[in-house]
């Protein structure tokens, strides 16, 4: 246990010394149960098998009682007024501890929680805070610890017959190539690991053959990473490197999943050099196997210059639903700059606009200009293009800054509410450089994961005014789209 808890645990023990003895944990437990026994335990530290100190704070033993055929812990908690929750680890998820009662004047909690195998170890999570202890201010902290039960003092339990059943097999997915979805989760928390997930780019590729899984990720900071695995068999692995893309600084890397339906642990490690630091993180990766989604063969032979661009699962994904289109037959050229034009017609398409009679919006386009002239007056009717004095300038190179702003103008148009209470804690070393119109726009986006900038130098930066290009625009559309999906 860390010495914040082993201070926090300490002064605690200072505030209950003088309390008077607490009654077993059965007496506050009314209901009439099948059968019940006493259960000795030990509190764990969360990466040693010593004892922690936080089994200072609940009641030893506790009491089992077995319900209805499943056996249940009821244990009590002191100093309940610290105790924000307890969490048992139930498989893959956290879940809390059902609380049975209350004593404020002796300031325990009785807890229930199910007992599926006494002889094993159980991970927990304990949320604690406290204010008003000298010397310590205010202590907010989620603590890993592991109950350890005493099994010799449970009797055996006759438990009821069960119908066995056979364990699902794992989603058949025919031979092909797919996009499919995932988030990357915290080590031990059920949420999303942001930090993290900025180094990695959704959708994943997806390539099936005989029954074998295979799915390719892209890295968004080869400078800095300097391994990737993932659990195979219960040991981590490397990842196999596809390619590498220094100028972009990208790395593909791919590995086999048996079952897209289970959560897969990867290991990451990141070396900063202007810090001299490594940092060692644990992931998880969650598969959403109801985004997957093939990728047309016409359009994967379509494009013969995307092999190795960092947006190639994006433009196959989009290209299949006609949204984005090459510049010729064979190539999508996704390293050229994309016009304002070509991006209003990419919003349009995405967003399916209404495209109605010409009204001349703007005094630089006329109606001769049918190729796209009606998707700009659409996306300008929908509030996502405004112009500037009146003109929209359909030639320009389109900035990354204004792509952005016309990105959150889209989410917004379709679904407002997807912009509100978003959080980000990204700052840009360049984000003076964004104009004032995109700065709000700019940090939505990050906090969405449209955009998540480039680490020049060991600094994330955002390059406001610099041309984006085709690729670029493919990333931001297919991750918009997921957004308001």
């Amino acid at each position: 246990m860390k010495k914040s808890l082993l201070v926090l645990f300490t002064a605690m023990l200072l505030i209950f010394t003088a309390m008077p003895s607490l009654p077993a944990a059965a007496a506050e437990v009314t209901a009439t149960q099948e059968v019940s026994y006493e259960l000795p335990f030990n509190v764990l530290q969360e990466d040693k098998d010593e004892v922690s100190t936080a089994g200072d704070f609940v009641k030893s033993p506790a009491e089992v009682k077995v319900e209805d055929g499943k056996a249940f812990v009821y244990m009590t908690l002191l100093e309940s007024q610290y105790w924000q929750s307890l969490k048992i680890q139930d498989g893959d998820k956290f879940v809390d501890a059902q609380v049975v009662s209350e004593n404020a004047e002796k300031r325990t909690r009785l807890v229930k929680f199910e007992l599926k195998d006494v002889a094993k170890i159980m991970n927990a999570k304990a949320h604690i805070i406290v204010t008003g202890i000298p010397g310590l201010g205010e202590y907010d902290q989620t603590h890993q610890i592991r109950f350890q039960f005493d099994g010799s003092k449970a009797p055996a339990v006759e438990e009821k017959p069960t119908t066995p059943t056979t364990p699902e097999a794992p989603k058949a997915i025919k031979d092909g190539e797919y996009a499919i979805g995932f988030k990357v989760l915290h080590a031990t928390e059920e949420k999303e690991s942001p930090g993290m997930a900025r180094f990695i780019e959704t959708p994943a590729a997806l390539s099936v053959k005989d029954a074998k899984q295979v799915v390719t990720l892209t890295l968004t900071n080869n400078e800095q990473i300097t391994e990737f695995q993932v659990e195979q068999n219960g040991k981590f692995v490397d990842a196999t490197v596809v390619r590498v893309d220094e100028e972009a600084n990208h790395r593909v890397v791919s590995f086999e999943v048996a079952d897209l339906s289970k959560i897969m642990n990867a290991k990451v490690t990141v070396f900063v050099a202007a810090m001299n630091h490594t940092g060692n993180h644990t992931i998880r990766l969650a598969f959403d196997q109801d985004s997957i989604k093939p990728l047309a063969e016409e359009v994967k032979v379509l494009f013969k210059d995307i092999a190795n661009s960092f947006a190639k699962p994006y433009i196959e994904a989009l290209a299949a639903k006609q949204i984005v289109k090459g510049k010729t037959s064979e190539t999508f050229a996704p390293n050229d700059k994309m016009t304002r034009a070509e991006f209003a017609l990419l919003i349009s398409r995405a967003l399916n606009l209404e495209k109605q009679e010409y009204k001349g919006t703007f005094s630089d386009l006329t109606k001769e200009m049918e190729v796209f002239v009606y998707e700009v007056e659409a996306a300008n009717r929908a509030g996502i293009i405004l112009g500037d004095a009146g003109k929209f300038k359909p030639n320009a190179a389109i900035t990354r800054q204004e792509m952005v702003a016309m990105i959150v103008r889209s989410i917004e148009y379709k679904d407002a509410t997807l912009l509100k209470d978003v959080e980000t804690t990204v700052v840009f070393a360049d984000a003076a450089n964004i104009s004032s119109y995109a700065k709000d726009a700019v940090q939505l986006a990050v906090g969405l994961g449209i955009i998540d900038g480039d680490v020049v130098k060991g600094q994330k930066v955002f390059a406001p005014k610099a041309n984006a290009t085709r690729a670029h625009a493919a990333k931001m559309v297919y991750n918009m789209l997921e957004t308001i999906k």
